[in-house]
Formats: structure tokens, sequence, C-alpha cells
């Protein structure tokens, strides 16, 4: 039985990527917590819990640490079932999934560039890191080492994404306003992704839209801000979710189809060459032997992949049709009709090979 006399500790920022994803989960199912900032602080605090300095890191009532924003949600689904984000329907739940993996792992080098790449944001970008790690911080030398430690953090940040960056600048940029387009298109006739009340799907996305784009100054900023009206007001809605309501219906809207199809060509090259990665680094292990992996890796993206190929796998013959249209649009039909001999799974943040079969 989950306390609800105690709330639960959220430590994240509203400029990282994948907090917003459980700050909005937190939000809509209306569980109690408290968030703190990521500050230097709290993030002395997330090494003791994990031995490492990633966020988001929530922290149970009965003192349980979730980490990884999709094991958060799911934990939090297990615990919370009452308004639930994770759709019944093998159908919807597998299109929420690609929309939220697309957000996470495939955007996620887009809003890289749009952050790091020109001068002037990625100095914003450094002055941001640096207020963040110094937030709320009332002791002076603690301030003065959490200034210094968020600039060293941007500063590595910056160097071990440059590459990144210069890619995925120009293109990146356009493909995310076209994006934004389909998304504000979509979202002017259909309150949420899947229809009329919050899911995985809205979840996701949130990642891509409030960590990053809607918030960091430029280009991308300012389209969404002047030309995505319906999109605004719906990253207004999820950032204050615990105010909507539970009733209504999920459902695939005709608009997604169009939505989906954006993904196609900024993204399914990579999905794949992320699969073929992910492959070549399960060639080394031995059949059945278990492998604790950091993720982030090509194994957590081929992790998330398997997510798609099992859902795949549960769409009804009367869905399939469907299913296949919608992912053909999407440039992932070919992922999730994969047939992988191999299996991962991932625990209490950490990856393990369960099953590799060699031919």
């Amino acid at each position: 039985m989950v306390r609800q006399d105690i709330d639960y500790e959220f430590i994240g920022s509203k400029n990282s990527y994948y907090s917003a994803k459980v700050r909005a989960c937190l939000q809509y199912k209306r569980i109690p917590y408290s968030e703190r900032t990521a500050n230097i602080e709290s993030m002395m605090r997330v090494k003791e819990l994990t031995g490492d300095h990633v966020y988001p890191v929530v922290v149970c009532p009965d003192g349980t640490v979730l980490r990884d924003s999709c094991t958060i949600v799911e934990e939090l689904e297990a615990r919370h079932p009452t308004r639930p984000v994770l759709p019944e329907d093998p159908l919807q739940r597998l299109i929420a999934t690609l929309i939220e993996t697309v957000a996470d792992e495939f955007m996620l080098s887009t809003t890289i560039g749009l952050r790091w790449y020109a001068k002037d944001t990625s100095e914003w970008a450094k002055d941001m890191f640096v207020q963040i790690s110094t937030e709320r911080v009332t002791d002076k030398l603690t301030r003065e080492r959490g200034a210094t430690n968020g600039g060293r953090i941007a500063n590595s940040i910056q160097k071990r994404t440059q590459h990144i960056a210069e890619k995925h600048f120009e293109s990146g940029k356009e493909a995310t306003k076209e994006i934004c387009d389909r998304l504000d298109d979509h979202l002017r006739d259909t309150p949420f992704l899947l229809g009329d009340r919050p899911s995985l799907a809205d979840l996701g996305m949130m990642n891509a839209m409030f960590g990053h784009l809607y918030r960091d100054p430029g280009e991308v900023c300012d389209h969404i801000h002047w030309k995505c009206i319906s999109l605004s007001l719906w990253i207004d809605h999820m950032l204050s979710a615990a105010g909507e309501s539970d009733q209504g219906s999920l459902y695939i809207a005709p608009s997604i189809k169009p939505l989906l199809a954006s993904f196609k060509l900024p993204y399914s090259a990579a999905a794949e060459q992320s699969l073929e990665l992910a492959e070549a680094a399960l060639t080394q292990p031995s059949v059945g032997q278990s492998i604790d992996i950091r993720p982030r890796g090509p194994l957590y993206t081929g992790w998330k992949i398997q997510r798609l190929m099992d859902l795949y796998r549960t769409v009804q013959d009367a869905q399939r049709d469907e299913a296949d249209a919608l992912l053909e649009a999407a440039g992932f039909l070919d992922i999730c009709r994969h047939e992988a001999d191999w299996r991962i799974e991932l625990a209490s943040g950490v990856l393990r090979v369960k099953q590799v079969t060699t031919s």
C-alpha cells in the first residue's frame, strides 16, 4: 500500500529534457510530490542515492529510488492506477510508445543541436546551467562551488555534443518546425495526442516541447509561440495537468497520421541505424550472459526499440492494417516487424542482456 500522507520527492529541472515527462505524469495522476530543483545540493543527494549525477530521480514514500523516465512512469502507473496514462488498447499503446520513443531518443539530437550549436543560444545555455546549479543555495561557498560546477557541466555538454549539434542544426530546425506545425494542426481539434485525455504520448512529447523547444530562445521557440497557438496551449495544459479531467475517450484521430509522417524523414533512418548499432553491440556477449550496462548507449536505444517490436506483436488482426499504415507513415514499420534474436531488460536503472541467440 502506497502511503498518501508523504509526498514523493522529485529531483529535476524545468530545462531538463527528461524531467518534463515525469513532472507531467505526477501532475496528471495528482500524486502528491515536492519538486527539488537540480542545484548542486540536490545533485549531491542524487549522487548519494544513485551513485551518479543523472536526473530526473523520484524518491517514493517507501524509500524506493526511481531512475529513467520510462521506468518512473511505469512504476507510478503501477502504484497509482487511477487516472491512467498507459492505454489499454494495443494499437493506442503502440502509437503512444512510438511517439514517446521518437521524442525521447530521436528528437533529442535536434534539440541538442538547437541549444548548443549557435553562439548566442550556447552562451545562454551556459548561463542557465550556472543559474540552476546555484538556484536556492544560500551558503556562499556552496554557491561558488555550484557556479563552477554548472559552468564545467555546460562546457562538457557542449564539447561532447558539438558534432551532433553541427550535423543536426539546419536540417533539424526545419524538421522540428514541421513537427510543431503538424502537432498544432492535430491539437486544434483533438485535446490531447490520443484523444480527450492525456496519455503516455503526451508525456513523451512534453520532453522535447517543454524541456527544450518551448523554453530555449531561438527560431523554433519563436515559431511555436507565434505560429503554433494550439500547441502552446497544450504545453500549458500538460504543465499543470493536475487540473485536467480524466473523463473522455482515447482514440486515434485522422490528424495523427500526418503528425507521424513528419517523423519519417528526420528520424526513421536514425532509428534503423540505432537498431543496427544495438545488434552490433550484442554480437560480443555469450548466449544467455547477463551484462550490466549503463543506460543511454546503443543498447538503451535498442531496449526502447524492443518495446515497439513487442507492442506491435500485441496488435490484433482487426487492427493490423491500421497499425501498418500508421507505422509506414512514420517510417517505423520495418523496425516494428524486425525479428530480434536478443532480449534486453531494464531494472533499477541497469540494462541487462538476458538472451542472445546465435544461428
